[in-house]
């Protein structure tokens, strides 16, 4: 579902791949010293509890370099399903923007130009935390107060997912920043499972200016401002938007919308909500 991101498909559900390589975007030390960027590799995620494609799942996804493909792209959402996001939202993400859009329940998301930047911060950004694992992210304005898991790649090189069995727990991608660590820390969740809507469900509802917060494991908190979301096909995903190296403390969510397509057990785009960090308590 993500592509060197991550995201949440599947038919009521899924998490979606992130590319270990472009992740690397993510360090701004590594790659910055080099002077190089990392060598992307493909990387496909299938839920541990649903790894054969059964309706329900994010098998079949996978992300390539600079890219995030889907098989097929037809409209259309299983009965009983809801996915948030209407089929002229989608179709809307077809051509570009010129920059991302301030999001919100009454503001269709749009697509960003592919050079785009992320969008500019609301507030000043401050200070830098130190690395902590955090462990609980809160969106108030969706009603998200989520457990969080630490997610990295497993052996075969592909990202590693919350459970589907879990709906209601959020992923942090361990090998990027930690959330108020300086540049794109991510956070990645599930839009809906077989059960229903899951802790992602209301991501795009999200609008410049709204608040979330990072509880982290040294007793801190970093609180974020949301500078702006939109929707990418995931064949055209942003990827140095999303994971490019900026020069303060962000935070990216991803989930997976659009229209859903049965026969790959897939979605066709990404919701992205881009924010910085404007406050945090020091521990």
């Amino acid at each position: 579902m993500l592509a060197p991101l991550l995201v949440t498909a599947g038919s009521l559900a899924g998490i979606g791949a992130v590319m270990a390589g472009l992740l690397a975007y993510l360090s701004p030390t590594e790659n910055a010293a080099s002077g190089s960027e990392p060598t992307p590799i493909v990387a496909q995620m299938f839920p541990a509890d649903d790894a054969n494609g059964a309706p329900g799942s994010d098998a079949g996804q996978q992300a390539t370099a600079g890219t995030s493909t889907m098989e097929g792209t037809s409209a259309g959402t299983p009965t009983g399903t809801s996915t948030g996001v209407s089929a002229v939202d989608a179709a809307s993400t077809a051509v570009g923007t010129a920059t991302v859009g301030p999001g919100g329940v009454n503001a269709p998301l749009v697509e960003a130009a592919p050079a785009a930047s992320p969008p500019a911060p609301v507030a000043a950004p401050v200070k830098a935390l130190r690395k902590s694992v955090p462990t609980r992210v809160r969106v108030p304005g969706i009603g998200v107060d989520a457990a969080l898991v630490s997610v990295g790649v497993d052996r075969n090189g592909e990202i590693e997912v919350p459970p589907l069995s879990r709906p209601k727990l959020a992923g942090w991608y361990r090998l990027g920043p930690a959330p108020g660590e300086m540049g794109p820390a991510v956070i990645l969740g599930h839009v809906n499972t077989r059960g229903g809507p899951a802790v992602f469900s209301r991501l795009r509802e999200l609008k410049r200016g709204d608040m979330i917060t990072v509880v982290r494991a040294d007793g801190s908190t970093a609180r974020f401002t949301v500078d702006g979301a939109e929707q990418a096909s995931k064949n055209r995903f942003p990827t140095k938007r999303v994971y490019g190296h900026v020069d303060r403390p962000s935070l990216r969510l991803i989930t997976c919308g659009g229209v859903f397509n049965a026969k790959a057990h897939s979605y066709t785009d990404n919701i992205i909500v881009y924010a910085t960090l404007s406050a945090a308590t020091r521990r």
